[in-house]
């Protein structure tokens, strides 16, 4: 009988035998393992380096946003406007200050913070925080100084107005975080504001960013992410003369503010449009919000006696007057129902171009009696008048103009000599160009071109005529009526020497919203015209609000039409006539540079001698003197200060 074999070693030996077989089984998951991993650092460093350093970048590195770079913007001579300047923006390491309360001291004195609000960013658990961004200098300068350990500067684009208050209200401001909030800046915030910028930070154990050393800072794609620039059809030289003359205008008389605005009749370019009181971009938190407003297209105001420039081209271009019909003005006083119109001056009869002349409201209701108040609605309605330019800037106003049907006598009648309707002087100046250009409405633009950051242009504004509003014929009318107001009428004060001018005064009363009349002794007085008047260079509106004792637009508006107009024609290179044989009239030097004046001296041959430098401030012969064959006019400038 065989022995039998052991159950219990035969168990043993199979128990022997698994280790190996698990060795096997692991040693082949790890080979396995080791293979994938070694395919796919393969893969990382020699097929795709590139993708293994962004994922290590995102591991150790983060990015924190810089302020964009905005385009610039530009007059429609090259000339800067509104540029950028790398300012320091002040940040910490929290755990590398030492003395949190003393550093939060020093701060808030330096840099004008809360000390409470300061401190709690500097004892904060972060590697990186901002402290300010777009510090002042000096008080940078003073921290770097100190060596403050955890403190450091990063540059950063500061919008700069480079030209002060000059346009500030058209071209607007921009908030601590470079966005638009007013005028161009805001309506073009999209296309100024340039891509996101980023600077790369290194990341502790924790995730938390860090950055010691301004050296770290790794600007992505510096160089592409500027915004558009932008191209304005002002012309900063002209601009410069009219926000001058306007302040001193306005100031003269006593003033509460004022507005004026310059077009290119035959294109609709605004070459200037002025606000006063200024407002200065770069400091715009210490002038009054009401400043921002670009009052010729904002405000809108009772148009008064310029509107019946307005009334007598409708009723010629309706074919149902002529420059010489004439009409009965009752000395001066006429009733329409319950209400009585008057005029400053009693006259008898007076023809069409004599009542825009003399200005009378009783010969102005009388036309609009015969044009009919559909007909007068429709001419306003065509020149542009109670409703919007879409001159593509924020804050137009439309004007106010009621429709015919609640137009009574009363109504037409005041509608017709300027009260019951309001308008802006953006509306003013484009109407009135359609007078002088021959008849046609043009639309208005401020924006000549959009230009990318590469350089290709994306916007170009060209002239476009919105309608024909009168025939040529009564354009040419209307300027030989508009040139008597100037030579024989209301607007002598206007008169350029040498140049022929047309213009038309206006004085109205300013509404009182409570008591639905009018203040007493409170006036808006204005101004319009353009010059040459065979040839019309600019035309031009001129408003001034509450002056003190003159209150009527011949003696406060015209001059200073005249003033800009004078200066604005000669900056432009618009020689006035020859008055006799051999001799000249000599201009209003006053303000031109040097440029300027031997530019001048070349073209009309005339000798100049010139003392010092910067602008003119003194002139012989006197503006308006005649300078005779071989004279030596003398001229002497001195440094704006």
């Amino acid at each position: 009988m065989k022995p039998k074999r052991s159950t219990k070693r035969i168990s043993l030996a199979r128990d022997l035998d698994k280790p190996r077989w698990r060795v096997f089984i692991v040693a082949t998951l790890l080979i396995a393992l080791f293979a994938m991993v070694s395919v796919k650092a393969l893969e990382l460093q020699i097929l795709d380096r590139e993708r293994a350093f962004k994922i290590a970048r995102k591991q150790h590195h983060g990015t924190s946003t810089l302020l964009p770079r905005r385009g610039k913007i530009f007059d429609r001579n090259g000339k800067e406007l509104a540029v950028n300047i790398d300012v320091k923006s002040v940040y910490a390491n929290p755990k590398k200050v030492t003395n949190p309360s003393e550093t939060a001291k020093i701060l808030s004195e330096k840099l004008n913070l809360s000390q409470k609000k300061i401190l709690d960013r500097v004892s904060s658990d972060k590697s990186f925080v901002w402290i300010k961004r777009l510090a002042d200098s000096e008080s940078v300068e003073e921290l770097q100084n100190l060596d403050i350990t955890g403190l450091g500067y990063i540059p950063e684009p500061k919008r700069i107005y480079p030209n002060g208050h000059l346009m500030g209200q058209v071209i607007g401001i921009t908030d601590i975080d470079s966005i638009g909030i007013e005028g161009i800046e805001y309506r073009y915030d999209r296309l100024l504001t340039g891509k996101t910028r980023k600077i790369t930070l290194k990341r502790d154990a924790r995730g938390h960013k860090i950055l010691n050393d301004p050296s770290e800072i790794q600007d992505i794609d510096q160089y592409k992410t500027s915004g558009h620039d932008i191209v304005l059809t002002i012309d900063s030289q002209i601009q410069h003369i009219v926000e001058r003359q306007l302040k001193e205008g306005v100031e003269e008389v006593g003033g509460e503010k004022g507005m004026a605005i310059i077009m290119n009749p035959e294109t609709g370019e605004v070459l200037a449009m002025a606000s006063y009181p200024f407002l200065d971009p770069n400091n715009f938190s210490k002038f009054p919000e009401v400043n921002r407003r670009n009052l010729p297209m904002w405000y809108a105001h009772e148009p008064g006696s310029t509107m019946k420039v307005f009334l007598a081209a409708s009723a010629l271009d309706d074919k149902k007057v002529n420059p010489n019909s004439k009409f009965n003005c009752e000395n001066g006083r006429r009733r329409i129902g319950s209400a009585v119109i008057r005029d400053i001056k009693p006259r008898g009869t007076l023809t069409v171009a004599e009542i825009v002349k003399y200005s009378s409201n009783i010969g102005a209701s009388k036309i609009g009696e015969l044009l009919g108040r559909d007909k007068y609605y429709k001419y306003l309605n065509k020149f542009g008048f109670g409703k919007k330019t879409g001159i593509g800037l924020p804050g137009e106003s439309s004007g106010l103009l009621a429709a015919p049907r609640k137009w009574g006598p009363i109504e037409l009648a005041t509608i017709s000599f300027g009260q019951g309707i309001s308008v802006t002087s953006l509306q003013l100046v484009t109407a009135l160009s359609a007078i002088a250009n021959g008849g046609y409405l043009m639309k208005p633009y401020v924006i000549e071109k959009i230009v990318g950051p590469d350089g290709n242009v994306i916007e170009q504004n060209s002239p476009e005529v919105v309608t024909r509003v009168i025939s040529y014929d009564t354009s040419y009318q209307m300027k030989q009526i508009m040139q008597g107001v100037v030579e024989n009428g209301t607007g002598k004060k206007a008169q350029i020497p040498g140049f022929s001018v047309a213009g038309k005064t206006g004085t109205a009363q300013i509404p009182n919203p409570k008591s639905g009349g009018y203040y007493s002794g409170r006036y808006i007085t204005s101004f319009i015209g353009f010059a040459p008047v065979e040839d019309p260079e600019i035309v031009m509106v001129v408003v001034v609000e509450a002056p003190g004792e003159k209150t009527y637009g011949g003696s406060v508006a015209a001059p200073i039409f005249k003033q800009i107009a004078e200066k604005v024609l000669f900056h432009m290179g618009v020689s006035p006539k020859k008055v006799l044989v051999g001799m000249t009239v000599m201009p209003d030097l006053s303000g031109m540079s040097v440029r300027d004046i031997l530019k001048w001296s070349e073209e009309e041959g005339i000798k100049v001698k010139v003392k010092g430098s910067g602008f003119v401030t003194n002139q012989k012969p006197l503006p308006g003197d005649l300078i005779k064959e071989g004279m030596v006019c003398s001229i002497e400038l001195k440094q704006k200060i």
